[in-house]
């Protein structure tokens, strides 16, 4: 009987675990607190990616062992506008070069709210990557705890890095024009609400992708840039019909904003996220799109 008890018990204890990792983000290993990191900044697999815009403000204070590596570094112009995924060896030589290896754990901050920080999250997962997570408040969280900054730039070993592209992670434009009328898949924007709306043009063409939602990519942080609860997530993606069994194809400018949405859609657990690298950048520029305004 004691041990039917303790048994019932432990089956509780894990429900109830399980129900608040859930309550709290459902991929939680994809976000990290700086207590945590503070906790592993000796651990060996580590690798941590300081995304900070300007490259000055790392140099001037850092979390310990962080290389730095700016956002343009990991995507490449397009000469027609906007900017696409490198290739798998340009990849992989970069990731290679911070050392990261296939089983590295890679952590990734950047002052924007994780804005840079979600674009190499994004490749990360596209080339094949499964440890890697953000730190929640990015520098700004770090540094208002009070935790250690260093201006010291770490020495990285090379590693070697084997980068397989996984085309279920990336929607191309003539992908989303054969699904557009699929009931299976929704359209995620992450741009203003006016640029949704056509009012602010940054392309040839204004307004947005038939059938898309529009979220801005803002709405997902609070604001000391920390990102929302869950249940805060969920509802804001559930009130727009963008529920977990379905398809959803994130997309702004230039898939910098919305590789933002990419990663809030699997933090939550949405396993079927795909991004749109080119973005409006050039579905505005294309004359035999639809769109909507």
């Amino acid at each position: 009987m004691r041990l039917r008890r303790v048994y019932s018990l432990t089956v509780v204890l894990i429900f109830v675990w399980a129900a608040t990792a859930w309550a709290i983000h459902p991929n939680a290993e994809f976000l990290v607190e700086p207590s945590w990191l503070q906790a592993n900044l000796q651990n060996p697999n580590l690798r941590i990616i300081d995304m900070s815009t300007e490259k000055k403000d790392y140099l001037a204070g850092h979390v310990p062992g962080a290389a730095y590596v700016h956002v343009n570094e990991v995507r490449e112009q397009v000469p027609e506008g906007g900017f696409r995924l490198r290739g798998a060896e340009e990849t992989a030589a970069l990731l290679g070069r911070l050392g990261i290896g296939n089983s590295t754990s890679v952590i990734i901050y950047d002052d924007m709210g994780g804005l840079h920080a979600s674009r190499l999250f994004f490749t990360l997962e596209v080339f094949g990557h499964h440890r890697m997570a953000l730190l929640n408040g990015g520098i700004q969280a770090w540094k208002s705890q009070g935790r250690p900054l260093t201006q010291n730039v770490p020495t990285v070993a090379p590693q070697q890095y084997g980068a397989k592209l996984g085309v279920e992670r990336v929607a191309t434009a003539e992908w989303i024009l054969t699904h557009l009328k699929d009931p299976s898949v929704r359209i995620l924007d992450l741009r203003s609400p006016k640029e949704y709306r056509g009012e602010d043009v940054r392309a040839k063409r204004g307004g947005h992708i038939p059938g898309a939602k529009n979220i801005e990519w803002t709405a997902f942080l609070n604001p000391d840039k920390t990102f929302k609860s869950a249940d805060e997530l969920r509802a804001l993606l559930l009130t727009q019909g963008l529920t977990p069994d379905k398809t959803i194809v994130t997309y702004c400018q230039i898939h910098h904003r919305s590789a933002h949405g990419y990663f809030v859609l699997r933090l939550l657990g949405y396993d079927k996220v795909r991004g749109y690298d080119r973005s409006w950048a050039e579905w505005g520029n294309r004359d035999d799109v639809p769109i909507e305004r």
